[in-house]
């Protein structure tokens, strides 16, 4: 049987400006929430709303969010009023939901906060090997499985949820009036010589990856 409460601390473990998180099954029903977040007369027209893909805003435990992201698999909003902001992940048969009150000043929330909730999503499900990489000493030991795990052609079915999650959200984040965008032209404005090399670099990179 799936330990929600464990996953539930694991995320916040990792991502502790989660403050309040609730997993949800697809009809609503509540299978775990962190004891002072109250959302069950929301979750029906939460649902209805995420699923709909037009929704403008949805209302979780008396805080309207405007909804900046809204996908099947993932949801991401924000209050206007500086209240904290709203992220969710589905698990990855689409099955249950996870979602999470995030800090209104949590720093950098807008490209780290869905990756961490849909890596926690995946954990729900059976048979997942998803997990928190703790530590510096967990890292190494997983760098180092890399290195010895034999070199294979990656396939759909293999892709680690969360690591594509953090491409969505390094997506995202490219596109979005605050993020890469807003960084590099503020570099060009100001002449910084060394990030425009740096990032001429990556350019160069990137172009190697796809085009050659």
């Amino acid at each position: 049987m799936t330990n929600y409460k464990s996953i539930v601390k694991s995320l916040q473990k990792h991502y502790p400006d989660a403050m309040d998180v609730a997993i949800i099954s697809k009809n609503g029903k509540i299978l775990f929430s962190t004891s002072k977040w109250d959302v069950k007369g929301d979750l029906k027209a939460f649902l209805a709303n995420w699923s709909s893909g037009t929704a403008q805003s949805v209302e979780i435990n008396g805080i309207r969010y405007s909804i900046l992201q809204m996908e099947p698999e993932r949801f991401i909003g924000t209050n206007r009023h500086k209240k904290g902001h709203l992220v969710g992940a589905a698990t990855p048969d689409g099955d249950k939901f996870m979602i999470a009150h995030v800090k209104a000043k949590a720093k950098g929330w807008f490209h780290m906060a869905y990756p961490a909730v849909a890596r926690a999503a995946a954990m729900m499900k059976k048979g997942s090997k998803s997990q928190f990489i703790e530590s510096e000493v967990d890292l190494a030991n997983e760098e180092a499985s890399i290195v010895k795990a034999p070199q294979i052609k990656s396939t759909k079915h293999s892709i680690d949820p969360y690591l594509k999650a953090e491409i969505e959200g390094f997506i995202e984040w490219m596109k979005h009036q605050e993020g890469l965008y807003s960084y590099i032209y503020y570099a060009l404005q100001e002449n910084d010589s060394d990030k425009i090399s740096k990032l001429a670099e990556l350019y160069h990179e990137l172009y190697r990856l796809f085009y050659e």
